[in-house]
């Protein structure tokens, strides 16, 4: 599906992006406002405020990399401005009116009657996609997340990121700042590669893995149904010029004959690893509550580990702290997306790249995919026939800790071969929505056909970020600064001790050594509701941003059965119910259920 480029040894792809500045940053005050899911804005005992969704579009920012509340500047770029009025709007789905007239604010709820064939329905409107995202793992193992420390647990979401480095070794280093960045994670042999995935129609090249969050619960709904959580894998694309992003959506749902899912009790334990670390550089006790099949840390030796640590740190020489934040500048490739624009006219400046490696061009991987998936199937499949076997055999038909460990050992999970694209695994599913935004001046475009752009461009989502600053400017005739939605149709199914314990690692948040705020405390955005007897015991979590009315003006599309044949079984058993009013609505995903 996609060209070879075999007369490139590597490319360059220059990219608008930013960092988080820090203390030292050249402007004299680092604005530490801060955005969160409470319902009410709130001034903090320093003086800065803690934002409500409703609130976002007020977060003071004359200088975006010394602004704490734009978590990731992902989408800010070339002709962009803060003085846009439209960024972060607060456009409620329950507003009587619409109170921003057109938009494209994320996130939405996605509704099935976008799949039904045009002019069977009034809202149907045609999936122009012809075939499955297929997607490729990045050459980032387990253990080199955790080396990396690519499993963290930000304010607003639970986060797996691909590493990134930074190399000094282009062009000369003449104003501070690293020349470019790489893909840390490396293959003798075969050098690095970002996880990609393949977009269906109007999208020529390969979109690459920058992160994963999590939010709890989710941000869109489906048929007016929300979700535990919510996995968003957000890619950036490889024609930079387009500064665009796209992020695929997997729902998350606990149900209580679902076993533990593999995958995510990896992620788990690694975030507990880094919950252990940041408390123990804290000088704070251990985390108290166990959760079944994680390593337990050994409080005297993590201790003693980080204690070392830190001390090296204030060992360090002035030049040594401004390399080791140098190296640190950036977590991931959605952080280097405004640096280049904001620094472009700064005397000396030298473009921050992303440097893709030979890998990152290869043609698509020769593999016979149905077999894989059939495979993965089975293997899924095997793992539900084993955890209820257990649990009628040995354990009385119940969930406990010592089921939870037994199931783990079992599996050997701890030496699980990691995959960077697990949630499309788990969702075991190929259909989505995708809903695309235009503005009235695309709209005023579609009938005028610029030689520039192709009738499938102007189709392209103008989605945005559900996180401070929320989107870029639209730009007519362009699809830059814009966010590429695809929801997957079915929820992972999860067991509940597992969404439990996403929910209270967001909840006990603490924010990490030199932290510019709450340094050492609890410090979450996260909208936390707690039994009042027992305040150990976390009743709701909410990281969701509220959702935003949509318009006629988006291009929503549910894509499905009749678009393509999917490589899944469980796809096809569901595609094989003829009725589509059964299929969409009374059994809408490919497990068992009475509607949604």
């Amino acid at each position: 599906m996609r060209r070879a480029r075999h007369n490139v040894f590597f490319l360059l792809f220059f990219f608008h992006g930013v960092v988080i500045s820090n203390r030292n940053s050249c402007s004299a005050q680092p604005y530490l406002d801060q955005f969160w899911y409470n319902a009410i804005s709130v001034t903090r005992a320093d003086g800065f405020k803690d934002y409500a969704p409703q609130d976002w579009h007020q977060i003071p920012c004359p200088n975006v990399e010394d602004c704490l509340a734009y978590t990731d500047k992902w989408e800010m770029g070339r002709n962009w401005s803060l003085e846009e009025t439209d960024i972060c709007q607060h456009c409620p789905a329950e507003a009587e009116s619409e109170v921003c007239g057109l938009h494209h604010q994320s996130p939405i709820d996605l509704k099935r009657e976008y799949g039904f064939e045009p002019g069977t329905h009034p809202n149907a409107n045609e999936c122009i996609d012809l075939h499955w995202m297929k997607y490729e793992d990045s050459t980032c193992t387990l253990d080199q997340l955790e080396n990396a420390e690519a499993f963290t647990i930000e304010r607003h979401a639970l986060r797996i990121s691909q590493p990134i480095e930074v190399y000094d070794n282009i062009t000369q280093d003449t104003d501070g700042l690293p020349d470019g960045v790489r893909l840390m994670c490396r293959v003798s042999g075969i050098g690095s590669r970002f996880g990609r995935i393949d977009y269906s129609k109007g999208f020529s090249d390969w979109w690459y893995l920058s992160h994963m969050d999590i939010h709890v619960p989710s941000e869109h709904t489906q048929e007016g149904r929300r979700y535990d959580a919510e996995i968003q894998l957000a890619h950036f694309y490889s024609v930079s010029a387009w500064n665009e992003m796209g992020t695929v959506s997997v729902f998350m749902q606990a149900y209580d004959d679902a076993p533990v899912y593999s995958y995510l009790e990896t992620a788990i334990c690694q975030w507990r690893r880094y919950e252990s670390q940041v408390r123990a550089e804290c000088g704070l006790d251990p985390i108290s509550q166990p959760y079944p099949g994680c390593t337990t840390v050994r409080r005297d030796r993590e201790r003693r580990r980080h204690r070392q640590r830190n001390l090296r740190r204030d060992q360090m020489t002035d030049e040594e702290k401004q390399r080791e934040r140098k190296r640190k500048r950036f977590q991931n490739a959605a952080q280097v997306i405004l640096h280049n624009e904001r620094h472009k006219h700064d005397r000396d400046h030298t473009d921050i790249k992303i440097l893709l490696d030979k890998a990152d061009a290869e043609p698509a991987e020769d593999k016979d995919w149905d077999a894989w998936i059939e495979h993965q199937s089975k293997q899924m499949n095997e793992e539900y026939r084993l955890y209820h076997s257990l649990k009628q055999r040995d354990f009385g038909g119940n969930h406990t800790d010592d089921l939870h460990q037994k199931f783990r050992q079992l599996q050997e999970w701890n030496n699980v071969t990691w995959f960077n694209y697990w949630p499309m695994l788990g969702a075991r599913t190929e259909y989505y929505f995708r809903y695309e935004g235009t503005s009235e001046k695309i709209e005023s475009m579609l009938t005028h056909r610029p030689y520039s752009l192709s009738p499938l461009s102007l189709s392209s989502s103008i989605g945005t970020q559900t996180i401070p600053p929320c989107h870029g400017k639209r730009i007519p005739s362009s699809r830059r600064n814009t966010n590429h939605w695809r929801v997957m149709k079915d929820p992972i199914r999860i067991h509940p001790r597992q969404l439990e314990e996403l929910k209270r690692l967001l909840a006990d948040r603490i924010a990490p050594r030199g932290s510019l705020v709450n340094e050492c405390g609890n410090d979450t955005a996260a909208k936390v509701k707690r039994d009042p007897t027992d305040p150990q015991t976390i009743l709701a979590v909410d990281t969701a941003r509220p959702l935003m009315y949509t318009s006629k003006h988006h291009f929503k599309t549910f894509c499905e059965c009749k678009d393509w044949q999917s490589k899944w079984a469980e796809d096809r058993e569901w595609c094989s119910i003829q009725n589509i009013n059964d299929r969409f609505y009374e059994q809408p995903y490919n497990f068992e259920t009475n509607g949604f």
